[in-house]
């Protein structure tokens, strides 16, 4: 009977009557069959499979390597059964490859324990990790766990490997890495979520929570377009109590926040956008649950929804539309503004122009005062390299230029004409009040008299108190051309010089700037002066005093209807209050210089 009785010929092998002999089996057939004893060896039956198979190699150009069922290297003879095979397999399963030389399907795998020492073991590239983790079993690595697998964690991607993944894709490109072997004492799930996606991760209960924000793939996978440092987490585990997770929180571990919750531990990530306002850099970070809302919606979680309050992109310095919504943008940096904190830029077609190029978007866009003409030109895309914004038709100002020199204008609304040449002379005009010098292009035909008054409207200087020079202090006369007082009208270098008896070196906050003056002035001239430089309306007055600044260590309040000249001769009195002064007596001081201190009243 077949089924009951074998033959088994000298090499322990089954010999089967039953089937025919086919010598021209195909090199193409992957696998064969074979009915052995256990005292059968490896050997005994390659030799078989390969004359079956009617393979050929001519080492050591070509060879065969031989892997288990584990993916392990075969590298000694032996018989069947001492070969792995699983409790659930019928057969124990070989895997023969045939190799090239030079090219590796190998890698050496060694296992550190620290009770152990180190073991190495050479597998094939396409084992899993799931395969690794029954070795891990038969090595029998930690007695006294009870799981029937293992986990792998990647110490330098800080993530758990998916264990279907093969040894030749952990590598990647990589030489060798470093893998922890875990069991399930040490991880845990933490459910990580961003508007409405969410995604379940294994995790380290060591890891800091910081690390679910620093590894992007975590970040990927939900969809999240914005920079992690632009995020932050909130506990969600104790709802409805939520709870914003701050930079000390962060460094806590996930295990902190598994002990103080029964239910699966999840954090949300929130949008976290950065507020500043106009007159104070310092950052506000407002979380908020995802981008899907408007500017509008921005401006009430923030509390500035006011008809005179906008919203600034701090990278453009563009007023944003309150209907713009957040996720159509990629800023998370905005200024809080009031409205003369803003302006009005429009630009105009110039009268001549043959074609209309302006487009309807260049009209009233509105912008931060300290943003630049280069704000403007990058704003406006369709300005080509060879157009230029020219101020009332009579320069170019810089890029550099600070929008708020051209104020104040009517309506507080700031006009340029689009012109189609480049200005051949550029001009650079200096101050020693001034923190930066004006630059600008124009006609070489300009006369120097009407720079004069242009830097001094832009500076919102008083023109009688400056006079014009050249950069070598010599003076020329103001109907003079640019082109006849410059050997090349490329680089034209001047200066305005102060020619005032007096001047008040005025600081406020951390601020310091000079105005040039006169004895006769009042101080509440002084006043106005100085909140024009400051872009403070000249309708917030009220709120702002000056003192004198005789003894820093204690200034004296002072009248607004004093002038220069009475405050010159004050003594210093330990009330520190002028009551009274002698306008006629005016003494000279050693400096020409009065030290005074711009301060706003407590509200």
């Amino acid at each position: 009977d077949p089924n009951t009785i074998a033959i088994i010929d000298p090499n322990e092998m089954l010999v089967d009557f039953m089937t025919a002999n086919v010598n021209n089996i195909l090199p193409s057939i992957e696998k064969s069959e074979y009915f052995v004893t256990e005292k059968a060896t490896l050997t005994t039956i390659l030799n078989r499979f390969i004359v079956d198979q009617q393979l050929k190699f001519t080492p050591p150009e070509t060879y065969f390597s031989v892997f288990d069922s584990l993916g392990q290297l075969i590298t000694e003879d032996c018989s069947i059964d001492k070969i792995y095979r699983a409790p659930e397999q019928k057969s124990t399963q070989i895997q023969v490859v045939l190799c090239k030389q030079n090219t590796n399907i190998c890698c050496e795998v060694t296992l550190t324990a620290s009770q152990d020492g180190t073991r190495s073991q050479c597998f094939n590239l396409i084992t899993t990790l799931k395969q690794m983790s029954l070795w891990l079993k038969i090595l029998d690595i930690n007695a006294e766990s009870t799981v029937d697998s293992y986990s792998f964690w990647n110490a330098q991607q800080q993530q758990f490997i998916d264990v279907d993944q093969t040894i030749s894709s952990i590598l990647g490109q990589a030489e060798s890495i470093t893998v922890d072997v875990l069991n399930g004492e040490d991880i845990i799930d933490v459910i990580l979520s961003y508007d409405k996606n969410s995604k379940t991760i294994r995790i380290l209960k060591s890891s800091p929570v910081d690390s679910l924000l620093k590894n992007p793939n975590y970040i990927n996978q939900l969809g999240l377009k914005i920079s992690p440092e632009d995020c932050c987490l909130v506990f969600l585990s104790n709802e409805p109590e939520k709870k914003r997770l701050e930079d000390s929180d962060m460094k806590n571990t996930i295990s902190d926040y598994a002990s103080i919750t029964d239910k699966p531990v999840h954090f949300q990530i929130s949008t976290l956008v950065k507020i500043t306002s106009y007159d104070n850099p310092d950052e506000k970070p407002i979380p908020i649950p995802h981008r899907d809302i408007t500017i509008k919606q921005l401006l009430e979680i923030i509390g500035g929804n006011d008809a005179h309050t906008y919203l600034a992109s701090c990278e453009s310095k563009t007023v944003l539309s309150e209907k713009i919504n957040l996720s159509m943008i990629n800023d998370t940096k905005f200024c809080l503004a009031r409205k003369h904190e803003t302006c009005l830029v429009s630009i105009q077609q110039p009268n001549d122009a043959l074609v209309a190029v302006v487009e309807e978007s260049m009209q009233n866009q509105r912008y931060l005062i300290n943003a630049t003409m280069d704000d403007v030109y990058k704003q406006n895309k369709s300005i080509s390299e060879d157009q230029y914004l020219s101020y009332k038709n009579d320069f170019v100002a810089s890029r550099k230029t600070p929008l708020n020199l051209f104020l104040p204008s009517k309506n507080d609304t700031v006009e340029f004409i689009l012109i189609y040449k480049t200005l051949p002379a550029h001009v650079t005009v200096s101050c020693d009040e001034q923190t930066n010098p004006i630059e600008f292009s124009c006609e070489p035909s300009m006369c120097l008299g009407h720079v004069h008054e242009t830097v001094c409207e832009l500076w919102k200087l008083k023109k009688e108190l400056y006079s014009l020079v050249l950069v070598d202090d010599s003076e020329v006369d103001a109907d003079f051309k640019l082109e006849e007082v410059a050997e090349s009208v490329d680089d034209v270098q001047l200066k305005l010089i102060s020619i005032a008896g007096i001047k008040c070196n005025i600081i406020y906050e951390d601020r310091t700037f000079m105005i040039s003056t006169t004895y006769e002035t009042l101080l509440s001239t002084i006043l106005e002066e100085a909140l024009e430089k400051l872009a403070i309306p000249k309708a917030d007055i009220t709120m702002f005093y000056l003192n004198l600044l005789d003894d820093p260590e204690n200034p004296t309040s002072i009248d607004l209807e004093f002038s220069i000249g009475d405050i010159c001769s004050v003594p210093n009195n330990e009330s520190n209050t002028v009551e009274s002064m002698e306008s006629n007596t005016v003494e000279s001081m050693e400096s020409n210089t009065v030290l005074l201190q711009l301060q706003k009243k407590a509200s």
